[in-house]
């Protein structure tokens, strides 16, 4: 049963990265496109509305509100490199943007060492939020390796006895025979079919690599591959003695489990999905396609906007209605 559950999982992993590498590509296909049509539009709404603002015709109490607007406008693309939004968000803001930056460099700092200790980013200069972010990655990396390497004692220092040496001796006779086992069945120049030949020269590849890294899981894994009878397995395992087996097993699982977590969680950040998302064909198609038709959207809103605020009378419309959102 565990060796099923280990193949479920182990499908469900390449399963899981072909899917996202799939989204990844549609992703980059469509959403930059429509992004960068909505930067293009933004951008010159606020250069119009910083030109407006030189006219006559506007009340003291229009001119703040549009230079709110060209300042809420400006922010995001001048946070992603635009120096012209970047000068055109100072030139209306009381505050730059680095002074809002450096503030917002601080709070995060602030946090950071609240949640996770005095330790965190000391003797470290930070400049800009991704510099805090890379640096809150990197002490839980550091963290992690640590309490990684106490484990590892900790679990080496109790495998030391002969019943441990007993259990490795098991896995290590499982993995000898069956990977002679595999090698026979699968040895290329017993198979006349040429089709059939290449594929068992690229198993059998597969095989020795697994070998080599001492996979016992591995070759359990390229045996359900090579669609082997179930009893070339059975006999192999049914000689040994199962518990260090199963609890290698039961090691392979966890680490699927996390591998597949790892996956989704990274996806769910990249392509900001639904945090209670399932991923699978159909639930990263439909977000896809509901992300476009939001922007999609969006993007005949700016445009109208544009459109409306060439004249006072809808520019002053449009104000209004921004007070009103």
């Amino acid at each position: 049963m565990l060796i099923e559950q280990c193949q479920v999982l182990a499908v469900k992993l390449e399963t899981t990265k072909g899917l996202i590498a799939e989204h990844r590509h549609l992703h980059k296909s469509n959403i930059p496109v429509l992004q960068k049509k909505q930067d293009c539009i933004q951008r010159t709404m606020a250069q119009w509305l910083h030109h407006r603002l030189k006219g006559n015709g506007l009340t003291a109490r229009h001119e703040r509100m549009m230079r709110r607007l060209i300042c809420s406008i400006t922010m995001r693309l001048a946070i992603s490199g635009d120096q012209t939004m970047r000068a055109l968000h100072d030139a209306h803001s009381a505050i730059s943007l680095a002074e809002i930056e450096l503030a917002e460099v601080s709070e995060a700092q602030a946090y950071l060492k609240a949640a996770m200790g005095e330790a965190f980013g000391r003797d470290q200069v930070f400049e800009t939020l991704d510099d805090v972010l890379h640096a809150k990655f990197e002490f839980i990396r550091k963290e992690a390796e640590a309490r990684s390497k106490n484990s590892a004692a900790r679990r080496a220092k109790k495998t030391k006895g002969s019943a441990s040496q007993q259990a490795a001796d098991d896995v290590e006779d499982a993995l000898r025979n069956l990977y002679r086992k595999l090698a026979s069945a699968l040895h290329p120049d017993r198979e006349s079919n040429e089709k059939l030949r290449a594929n068992k020269n690229q198993l059998m590849s597969e095989v020795n690599t697994a070998y080599g890294r001492r996979d016992l899981l591995a070759l359990i894994e390229l045996h359900a591959k090579a669609q082997l009878p179930s009893a070339l397995i059975t006999s192999t395992l049914e000689r040994q003695k199962l518990d260090a087996l199963t609890k290698l097993m039961r090691e392979r699982m966890t680490s699927l489990h996390r591998e597949i977590r790892d996956l989704e969680l990274q996806a769910t950040a990249e392509f900001v999905l639904p945090a209670t998302i399932v991923i699978h064909e159909a639930s990263l198609k439909h977000h896809l396609n509901l992300r476009k038709r939001e922007m999609m959207h969006d993007l005949r809103r700016l445009n109208e906007d544009l459109a409306s605020i060439k004249t006072d009378a809808g520019l002053k419309r449009w104000l209004k209605e921004q007070t009103v959102n």
